[in-house]
């Protein structure tokens, strides 16, 4: 089928868009879903209205342009989301940051995350320009921090339950 690469959640097949989202909870680790939950009619709403998120269009207070992209593993599986925010605002800087990544569980530890986690970075700084990215990781959640240590991310700083990581993009290959 090919190499793994990252999809437009509204380019999706919706049936499949649908299952995949239904998998993750309101927020698991801090991986938020506004979709949990919805009827398929409510979501095919929702997933429209991410083009426009990504385009910056209608944007709640507070909010700046992000994509949200599916995983799509080397067999054609919908095995992860990814959520890549264009830019940084002071909340988003001094918390969330640039990229949040969910895998489905049954697919965990698969590397899936990983190499997601290095699809987004390539289009974070190639399509947006950004030359370090934040992210942030819950304290107990070693595996997704070591995804990102993966990628040469230092903790920033901390909180009680999170640690802010910065990765450098330019040292991310192609």
């Amino acid at each position: 089928v090919g190499a793994m690469r990252l999809i437009e959640a509204w380019l999706g097949e919706p049936d499949r868009t649908y299952k995949l989202f239904s998998e993750f909870p309101a927020d698991e680790n801090g991986f938020e879903n506004p979709a949990a939950g919805m009827d398929k009619a409510d979501f095919a709403t929702y997933v429209r209205g991410l083009k426009d998120e990504a385009n910056g269009v209608g944007l709640p207070t507070g909010w700046v342009p992000a994509t949200k992209y599916i995983i799509v593993n080397d067999d054609g599986e919908y095995v992860g989301i990814i959520n890549l925010r264009h830019e940084l605002n002071d909340a988003l800087r001094a918390g969330a940051g640039h990229i949040g990544y969910g895998i489905v569980p049954e697919r965990r530890g698969c590397g899936y995350a990983t190499e997601g986690l290095r699809l987004a970075l390539l289009r974070a700084r190639d399509e947006f320009g950004i030359r370090e990215a934040y992210l942030s990781v819950r304290k107990d959640n070693p595996a997704s921090l070591a995804v990102q240590r993966h990628f040469g991310a230092r903790i920033d700083h901390e909180s009680e339950d999170h640690y802010f990581t910065r990765i450098d993009t330019a040292a991310i290959a192609s």
